[in-house]
């Protein structure tokens, strides 16, 4: 395994300085992914999401050479040894997930979501020491996301599950009274919930990112250039605004992208729902602090990591390269530039022990 602090010092002399107290670091990607089309090849889903990021997907995924996403293999492992990461927790990247297969299909997403955590159990036990698994669970189907979760994490070993946009993408939130069920079981097992992105919903799609005659720009726009991160902290919001963390206080939920966009929000939403006139237990800021972890994910820009920690604090931040859609070779440049800003004990928690801990796992 190569080391992050070789990796940073081969950047050569200039302002950044690596302290030699970083010297054993082991980093930690919490949002890093892999796919498996062959599992959604033959299941006839033509939705919004498909169409949309379907097409994206298919240039995002060829744009790290060797197509790096379908892989948990030597190429991946080079590109974790050349730039010091030490381990990734693997999840789901697709066009679709197991909740877009609804009705007479319904049956199918669960099968699938069973298929993609078996084939994940693979992946980490090829190389355990390198990998551990987020599930991937068919919340369609509240019932049988609560079987699938204690098979994960009791049978698996899996540190918690990943939600990719809104449940089936059609703008179904966990806020819903139906998801208690599985909420109350991530809290039974003591696990974290990844709320990742994923499409808008098409009206919501066709008002505020269609631009007529650009195609593609209205797909980056609804996707990675705005329109998903945007979704995720709705999402957020909503578990906050409407009760469902107070209901599930021992809730354990990461978003990644540097807080999508919440920190730079946390006063204004702050003001704007305040914690008497709307008879809130605890303030929002209070409960986004309390029971939500932020990633790094591939936003490797100071001034907004420097504003993550101000508004959330140093220990609910963790490190992610969202790989492989961002290059893990930007990792020792931004890492340099950390030690400029952060005490080796502040970045030692952001790259490893605030993973370690929240995941109960050792680097």
């Amino acid at each position: 395994m190569g080391s992050l602090y070789a990796a940073a010092l081969a950047g050569g002399p200039g302002s950044f300085r690596v302290p030699p107290e970083l010297r054993n670091i082991h980093p930690i990607g919490v949002e890093e992914h892999i796919a498996y089309p062959h599992l959604f090849k033959d299941t006839g889903v033509d939705n919004h999401a498909s169409q949309k990021l379907g097409s994206r997907f298919g240039q995002i995924s060829t744009s790290y050479p060797g197509q790096r996403v379908t892989l948990a293999s030597d190429l991946r492992l080079q590109d974790m040894d050349e730039n010091g990461i030490a381990l990734q927790i693997l999840g789901l990247a697709a066009p679709i997930n197991s909740t877009h297969l609804v009705g007479e299909k319904a049956s199918t997403g669960v099968a699938i979501a069973i298929e993609v955590n078996n084939e994940l159990k693979k992946a980490v036990d090829a190389n355990p020491a390198r990998f551990k698994a987020f599930a991937e669970l068919p919340f369609h189907v509240p019932a049988e996301a609560v079987r699938e979760l204690h098979r994960c994490v009791n049978e698996l070993g899996f540190v918690g599950a990943m939600l990719s946009g809104s449940v089936s993408g059609e703008g179904r939130f966990l806020d819903e009274p139906e998801f208690d069920p599985v909420l109350s079981a991530f809290e039974d097992l003591d696990v974290s919930l990844f709320l990742h992105p994923g499409v808008p919903v098409k009206a919501v799609w066709d008002a505020y990112y269609n631009l007529p005659g650009k195609e593609d720009m209205s797909v980056r726009f609804g996707l990675g250039g705005w329109g998903w991160h945007n979704e995720v902290a709705i999402h957020v919001l909503r578990l906050v605004l409407s009760g469902t963390l107070e209901r599930h206080p021992r809730l354990k939920i990461i978003i990644g992208h540097q807080g999508e966009m919440l920190p730079s929000m946390m006063q204004r939403v702050e003001q704007a729902f305040d914690a008497k006139v709307f008879d809130l237990k605890r303030s929002v800021s209070e409960t986004l602090r309390s029971q939500v972890w932020i990633s790094v994910s591939g936003f490797f820009t100071l001034p907004i990591t420097q504003a993550a920690i101000a508004m959330w604090g140093v220990d609910k931040i963790l490190f992610g390269v969202d790989y492989p859609f961002t290059n893990m070779n930007k990792v020792p440049e931004y890492v340099r530039g950390l030690c400029n800003i952060l005490s080796p004990r502040d970045l030692r928690k952001i790259l490893q022990t605030n993973a370690e801990e929240l995941l109960k796992i050792k680097a």
